[in-house]
């Protein structure tokens, strides 16, 4: 097995870069190739009590970590109780993170839907990240911001994706000057604000600002860290060396050239160690 290249960073094989194996599968497979976390995908309409007792078992077995599980999606018009059992699930196979995307229109549903999950995971070391993206009514960091300081719960915080960090119009900048002005407003949460980042690599422009363009350049043309064109070295000067790396790598060159599992995991892990040891 591979070591990890930072022994006290998580570094995590993201959900999305591996959607047709089951989780279970995902974190043995994460483990082998050296990762020490690990994302999980929930589809509450398909995971049982059998796949919660699977991934328990390859967590303890492995001794990763699972960094999140994923994902939340906010509609209008549905309960709001719909989405609970999200933190049942992450308290049972110890998730540090509940990612959450929200299509709600009115801004002021997604306070109230992130609040109620946020809840939710009082007496937890549990956080709840909101993630912004072009395709999502959360479509900004400043509008991911108004929701967290809106909500203002401990367990509050925000995902960058570094694609969606430079698709909406922001940049590392941008987050060391929100985390100033936390620091001089003493503004303090249970958790960090950006408790972890998503990272990626892609072309510097959207190449077709439609719809289909937008979608199918967040789920299939995604790249290996260095190998694109984004800011990755601004983004990592800009927060804690400490804090974790989840690898977003959608990609359907990856899925088409790598279609075994643990291949796919293998050339993630590795490329990622090369790109930050050359960061360094």
């Amino acid at each position: 097995m591979n070591e990890p290249l930072e022994s006290q960073r998580l570094i995590s094989l993201a959900a999305g870069v591996v959607p047709e194996f089951a989780p279970d599968q995902v974190v043995y497979a994460a483990a082998k190739a050296g990762f020490n976390a690990v994302g999980i995908w929930c589809d509450l309409q398909t995971w049982t009590n059998e796949r919660t007792d699977k991934v328990r078992k390859a967590l303890a077995e492995t001794g990763i970590t699972a960094l999140d599980i994923e994902v939340v999606w906010f509609h209008p018009g549905e309960p709001i109780d719909t989405h609970d059992r999200f933190v049942d699930i992450a308290k049972s196979i110890g998730a540090k993170n509940i990612l959450c995307v929200s299509s709600e229109k009115d801004i002021h549903e997604t306070k109230k839907r992130f609040k109620h999950l946020c809840q939710l995971t009082n007496g937890t070391d549990i956080s709840v990240v909101l993630e912004f993206l072009a395709i999502t009514e959360i479509n900004s960091l400043a509008k991911a911001l108004e929701v967290v300081d809106g909500v203002a719960h401990p367990a509050g915080g925000i995902l960058v994706d570094t694609l969606h960090l430079q698709r909406t119009g922001s940049c590392a900048q941008d987050l060391v000057e929100i985390e100033q002005e936390r620091l001089k407003n003493a503004i303090e949460y249970k958790n960090r604000l950006f408790p972890y980042i998503q990272m990626c690599d892609a072309s510097e422009a959207l190449q077709d600002e439609s719809l289909e363009g937008v979608l199918e350049d967040a789920l299939f043309l995604r790249e290996l860290l260095g190998e694109g064109e984004l800011p990755l070295k601004d983004v990592l000067q800009a927060v804690d060396g400490s804090l974790p790396i989840s690898l977003e790598i959608r990609s359907r060159a990856l899925m088409e050239k790598f279609p075994k599992l643990q291949d796919r995991a293998n050339v993630v892990f590795q490329s990622t160690q090369q790109f930050l040891s050359s960061v360094k």
